[in-house]
C-alpha cells in the first residue's frame, strides 16, 4: 500500500509540474531558506531542514537534520523542486532524482557576486526576478559606501577570523569569509593558506591588529576571553577582539552587506 501511494503521488507530482516556476519547494539548507524568505515567497516552501528559521504560521514540514534526509517524506509533498546544498551528500541528491524530482544544488558562494547570483536564481525559481535584482542592487550601494570609507584609510589592519575553536578554523581565501574581510578595508592573515584548521602560535606569531570570533554562544564569549589574556597580541593592546554573528556564516545579500559593515566599524575602531 505504501508503495502504491508514493507511486500515484509521484505521477501527480510529474503531471502538476510543467511550468518553470516552482509553487512547492523544498530547501535542504538553512541559507537557501533565509534567501527564499527574503524573497518574499515563504508561501512557497513546504520543506525544510531542522536547522532552517521558518514563520511558524506558513506550517513547512521538517524532512531533515544535519545529515539525513527523509526522502518518503520529501516526495509526499510533491514538490516542483528540491534546493540543495553544496554539502548535500550525493546519495541524497541520486535518491532524490531516482524518485523523479527535480534538484538544483547551490553550490557554497566564494564572495559577495555568488551570494547575489543565487538569490538572482532562486527569483527565478520562485517568481520573484525583480525583487532580487533590486535586493542585489541596494546592498551594492551599501557596500560600495564602504569601499568609498576603505579608500580614505591609511590603515590596512591586518585581521584572523575565527570560525571554529576545536579545531580552531580560520577564514581561507577564495571564500566569502575572506570577502567580508577584504571588503571591510583589512588584510587576512590566512590569504596565504590552503588549509583552514591553524594554531594558536601561527596566531600569535602573525600578530593580527583585530581578532573576529564568530559567537558560538558561550564558547564564542570564551575565546574572545582566552584571546584577551594574549596581551603582547595587537588585537589585545588595541582592544580589537571582537564577537560576530554567525548568522553571517550562511549570510543573504542583506547580511552579508550587513556585516561587511560591521566588521569595517569593528577592525577600524569606526563609531
Amino acid at each position: 500500500m505504501h508503495k502504491i501511494l508514493l507511486t500515484l503521488t509521484l505521477l501527480f507530482h510529474l503531471l502538476a509540474a510543467s511550468g518553470q516556476e516552482a509553487r512547492r519547494v523544498v530547501s535542504l539548507a538553512a541559507s537557501i531558506t533565509k534567501n527564499i524568505y527574503l524573497l518574499g515567497a515563504g508561501e512557497r516552501l513546504v520543506g525544510c531542514t531542522r536547522y532552517c528559521t521558518t514563520d511558524p504560521a506558513d506550517s513547512v514540514i521538517v524532512v531533515a537534520d544535519a545529515v539525513n534526509v527523509n526522502m518518503e517524506r520529501v516526495v509526499l509533498l510533491q514538490p516542483d523542486i528540491v534546493l540543495l546544498s553544496g554539502l548535500t551528500h550525493p546519495r541524497i541528491v541520486e535518491g532524490l532524482e531516482r524518485a523523479g524530482l527535480k534538484t538544483r544544488r547551490l553550490d557554497q558562494p566564494r564572495d559577495f557576486d555568488e551570494i547575489c547570483s543565487q538569490l538572482e536564481l532562486l527569483g527565478e525559481i520562485t517568481g520573484n526576478p525583480e525583487r532580487a535584482r533590486h535586493i542585489n542592487k541596494e546592498c551594492r550601494e551599501r557596500l560600495d559606501a564602504v569601499a568609498r570609507r576603505v579608500a580614505e584609510r591609511e590603515e590596512r589592519p591586518r585581521v584572523f577570523f575565527q570560525i571554529g575553536a576545536d579545531p580552531l578554523f580560520t577564514a581561507l581565501p577564495n571564500t566569502f569569509m575572506h570577502d567580508y574581510i577584504t571588503r571591510a578595508g583589512g588584510l587576512n592573515i590566512a590569504a596565504n593558506l590552503d588549509n583552514g584548521i591553524v594554531s594558536r602560535e601561527f596566531v600569535l606569531l602573525a600578530a593580527p591588529d583585530a581578532i573576529l570570533v564568530t559567537a558560538m554562544g558561550v564558547a564564542g564569549d570564551d575565546q574572545v576571553e582566552r584571546w584577551n589574556k594574549s596581551a603582547a597580541l595587537p588585537a589585545v593592546r588595541s582592544r580589537r577582539v571582537f564577537t560576530i554573528n554567525d548568522s553571517l556564516c550562511s549570510p543573504t545579500p542583506v547580511t552579508f552587506a550587513g556585516g561587511v559593515e560591521e566588521i569595517f566599524r569593528f577592525i577600524h575602531r569606526d563609531p
